[in-house]
């Protein structure tokens, strides 16, 4: 039998397939929550860690759609639970990771373990520069709020102002200024093509 960690990651794979919040999303978060660790020179669980970076979304997956709770971080949350109980997980790091996977929303307070600032930092980056605006881009009809370009860029223009003052780490400061440098390139660029976007 396949450690639990591989069994949660060959399930994610398989399930994970939305292109904004899917699988590879998990993988990047994950990549850049250790890239974080090691810039701040804090030490953490990497199980829980790379455990709660696969599960924090998997409450949006078709496989796992739940109606309630509405706020896709308690549904997670949920959905992750059960897989643990499932896999016979340690109950301690089992709470750890479910804590991750609830505090990991930009707006919800970080949760007290070094595993859930990691998270909830990386999630929030994941929002920013090319990757973010990829990812906003990528939800042009598939999401009620996001039914166009123009909405899209919306969203973007809205996370580049509000996630740099939620993040915890000044690696993950230092990060968001980067970022946001890229994003402001691409849309004065895109601004510049679209006579201020009215040809979108």
């Amino acid at each position: 039998m396949k450690p639990p960690v591989e069994e949660i990651e060959a399930l994610v794979a398989r399930v994970g397939k939305h292109p904004v919040y899917g699988y590879a999303h998990c993988l990047r978060v994950h990549a850049l929550a250790e890239d974080l660790a090691r810039s701040e020179g804090v030490s953490y669980d990497a199980e829980i860690l790379r455990i709660a970076a696969l599960l924090h979304d998997i409450g949006l997956y078709k496989a796992y759609a739940l109606r309630e709770p509405s706020d896709h971080a308690k549904r997670s949350a949920v959905v992750a639970r059960r897989i643990l109980q499932d896999l016979d997980f340690p109950s301690q790091a089992s709470q750890a990771v479910i804590e991750a996977i609830e505090r990991h929303p930009p707006g919800a307070p970080p949760g007290a373990a070094v595993e859930s600032v990691l998270l909830k930092d990386a999630v929030a980056l994941d929002y920013l520069g090319a990757i973010g605006l990829s990812r906003m881009l990528a939800m042009v009809g598939s999401e009620e709020d996001v039914p166009d370009i123009r909405a899209a860029l919306w969203h973007a223009e809205s996370l580049r102002q509000k996630v740099p003052d939620l993040l915890v780490l000044q690696s993950s400061k230092d990060l968001a200024r980067r970022r946001i440098r890229e994003m402001d390139a691409f849309l004065d660029d895109l601004r510049d093509a679209t006579a201020k976007l009215k040809l979108l």
